[in-house]
């Protein structure tokens, strides 16, 4: 019956040329969706207004009906409280009027008329259509809260009632749903089942592009909608057909980062011959495929076998990288496919990300080819794939030989370098890494999958500016995130940074309030740069999983141990006091003057800044048993005993020992703390060292703090549902 009734409502509105629905017909759908709504009665004149006030008893609002008015109040088309027969008739001319003067020509079709209802919590409710993740809810407060402080939340439709239920408690209102200063609170499990119903019918109706309640009456017991508007889509164009070749094109692509053969294509000596010689340690065999005769000599002293085309290489291809001009790269993508190549990377550019015609058309000349045939299609405008154990890299100082456990996926080359240059000085060990560039073919989805199956992975870190398909990026990365930490970096959530992003990789921008709800609706976390994205990655593949957020905080000095507390605090994170059974430890030989105990733990004159060992490991040990704390950092002093590591590095040597020791035992995150100080080379060697040894080091409290939240928040979200 329901959906008889919003299929007919539709269908009459369209049979009209209309694609709003007015309120009348809003409420009916909404009513036939069992939500608590007064469908209010239509009157075309000021006698059936007076009548239908009449029938359902004073007093009586009444609202303008027009297909051409959104927000009646700006044209003064409500009037509230009437109470009486003669203010039902005055107030009908004067929407009359108001509409005639402030309307702009909009039609008058009558008013609404529908009974006044108590006065409760104004909150509104919502849907609206992304063009790219789709179908969308939001909450928020009424009035002020939603005009000035733009209190809302979003959520991806549909959603149940523990989502439906978060997004409530994550309004900075909250408290006023919950009640404040004597007042009771609202009906939480009505406003939940709203939620509910209206992201169903959203999600399940594509034809509904808008769905605005507001206001909505909270009560304490039970809720009004009070005001409702639905706009109806566009006819939907067909969506585009789904990859017929997808799970051949995952296989090859698969094949790519274990290659037996790859092919490096139209490398040149003004380049250095940067991917043959990125290729050094490749442990299947290489290729040259090269016809210009200036450039193969160059090519051949480097002990490479070169080839005038892809057809003269016997051995099936697993993977190609082509760096030839934009113009050519459709003819080479088609030699890929006629050699049966497994996958190409096209280091090439100028594609879409140009806005130019001819960059477009080589685009989808290339789209073609590739959707037609079972490559996998990598790029273009990328660096391609790194896979460490194969010796299969995409710059030439990169590290080979040993396959890791963290994956990184990036629209960025330069992104996907740093990160992969940069994570052995962080303890990260990568086992695959994609430069996706324009993702013509394979999307980020696509990897995702594909690292997220890979037994080797520990963590998944992305850099990404945009997606084509939303929901399947969603999908994909929800999924992810059910078996692994999922760290995410978004390009592009300013104006002008997705200016940047579409001249950058063709990609198209998406509001970044849509985007976090993304992120931490699928479980993953955000970060906003690369050292972020590095020191989160780090805490997740190194460090043990975080029970909660209940920190043990250990500084060398009083002034260290107020900073470290107020930084993790002001993350979000708990610093609690300790157990009295831990007191009651500590308290037997602990050094209280110029110190303390009683978290943050001020410690430098109980353990001698590290060279009481024995005085540290019982420290350690009694925050490790205690059940407050779910995780400990401890900071290393380094700007008062970094300069005499240069000449004694024994002693900076044996503390490490010590905390990786007690960090291999322990069942909690342990991390520590090494400011680079006024000794910075000193100090990075004392990093090395601490990695060396499997340690998580942070260089600030800020950025330790930052990460700890991060891993709280996704732990915490996996505790949540279970996995």
């Amino acid at each position: 019956m329901t959906d008889s009734i919003v299929s007919s409502v539709i269908s009459s509105a369209r049979s009209s040329g209309r694609t709003v629905l007015t309120e009348i017909e809003s409420k009916r759908i909404l009513h036939s969706l069992g939500l608590p709504v007064a469908v209010p009665e239509a009157a075309l004149t000021a006698d059936d207004a007076v009548r239908a006030a009449s029938r359902m008893g004073f007093p009586v609002a009444l609202k303008v009906l027009s297909p051409d008015v959104t927000h009646k109040s700006q044209v003064g088309g409500v009037e509230l409280n009437l109470d009486n027969e003669g203010a039902v008739r005055d107030a009908f001319e004067r929407i009359r009027r108001n509409l005639a003067a402030r309307g702009g020509g909009a039609r008058f079709e009558g008013v609404a008329v529908g009974q006044m209802a108590k006065q409760g919590v104004e909150l509104l409710a919502g849907t609206y259509r992304d063009d790219r993740f789709g179908a969308m809810v939001m909450v928020g407060l009424g009035g002020v809260f939603v005009e000035v402080m733009k209190d809302t939340e979003l959520a991806l439709a549909p959603i149940g009632g523990r989502e439906a239920a978060s997004m409530l408690a994550r309004l900075r209102g909250a408290q006023i749903i919950r009640g404040v200063r004597g007042q009771p609170g609202v009906d939480i499990d009505a406003v939940v089942s709203i939620l509910e119903t209206i992201s169903g019918i959203a999600a399940t109706h594509p034809e509904i592009a808008e769905m605005d309640l507001n206001p909505v009456a909270a009560y304490e017991d039970g809720l009004a909608i009070l005001d409702a508007r639905i706009v109806l889509a566009a006819p939907a164009s067909e969506p585009p057909a789904p990859d017929p070749h997808r799970a051949a094109r995952l296989k090859n692509l698969e094949r790519a980062f274990n290659p037996r053969v790859v092919a490096v294509i139209g490398d040149k000596r003004m380049s250095g011959y940067m991917w043959i010689r990125a290729m050094a340690h490749l442990k299947g065999k290489l290729y040259s495929v090269q016809i210009d005769p200036n450039e193969i000599p160059g090519i051949e002293a480097m002990g490479v076998e070169n080839r005038k085309s892809l057809a003269e290489i016997t051995e099936p291809i697993d993977y190609a990288v082509s760096a030839v001009p934009r113009q050519i790269a459709p003819r080479i993508l088609k030699d890929c496919v006629a050699k049966q190549v497994a996958a190409v990377g096209f280091f090439t550019s100028g594609f879409s990300e140009t806005s130019e015609e001819l960059g477009i058309r080589l685009e989808a000349e290339l789209r073609e080819i590739a959707i037609n045939s079972e490559i996998a299609l990598v790029g273009p405008n990328c660096m391609g794939l790194y896979s460490p154990g194969a010796g299969l890299c995409n710059f030439p100082e990169e590290k080979a030989g040993e396959a890791g456990d963290v994956c990184f996926i990036s629209q960025s080359g330069t992104h996907t370098i740093n990160f992969c240059l940069q994570a052995p000085t962080h303890g990260i060990k990568v086992n695959k890494a994609a430069s996706i560039g324009n993702a013509l073919v394979l999307e980020a989805a696509d990897y995702i999958d594909l690292m997220a199956a890979d037994p080797a992975t520990r963590a998944i870190g992305m850099y990404i500016e945009g997606v084509r398909d939303g929901r399947r990026f969603f999908d994909s990365v929800r999924h992810a995130a059910e078996r692994h930490p999922v760290v995410v970096w978004k390009g592009g959530v300013t104006e002008a940074g997705a200016r940047a992003t579409f001249s950058h990789t063709g990609s198209l921008a998406t509001a970044e309030a849509t985007w976090r709800t993304v992120v931490r609706q699928s479980g993953a976390v955000e970060v906003a740069s690369l050292d972020a994205m590095l020191d989160a990655v780090e805490l997740f593949a190194r460090a043990k999983r975080i029970g909660g957020r209940g920190m043990g905080l250990v500084a060398m000095t009083g002034g260290q141990s107020v900073v470290i507390t107020d930084t993790f605090a002001t993350a979000g994170l708990e610093i609690p006091a300790l157990s009295e059974s831990s007191y009651d430890e500590l308290k037997t030989f602990f050094n209280i003057i110029g110190g303390s105990y009683r978290n943050p733990l001020d410690v430098g004159g109980t353990i001698g800044a590290g060279h009481d060992q024995g005085n540290l490991d019982r420290i350690l040990e009694i925050l490790e048993r205690d059940p407050v704390i779910d995780a400990i950092v401890l900071e290393v002093g380094t700007g008062l005993r970094a300069a005499r590591w240069a000449t004694h590095e024994d002693e900076i040597a044996g503390l490490l020992d010590k905390l990786a020791d007690f960090a291999g035992r322990s069942t909690k995150p342990f991390a520590v703390v090494m400011h680079p100080a006024h000794l910075e080379a000193i100090v990075a060697r004392g990093k090395e060292l601490a990695r060396a040894r499997g340690l998580v080091v942070f260089e600030s409290f800020e950025r330790a703090a930052a990460t700890f939240r991060a891993a709280a928040d996704y732990w915490g979200n996996r505790a949540r549902l279970g996995s």
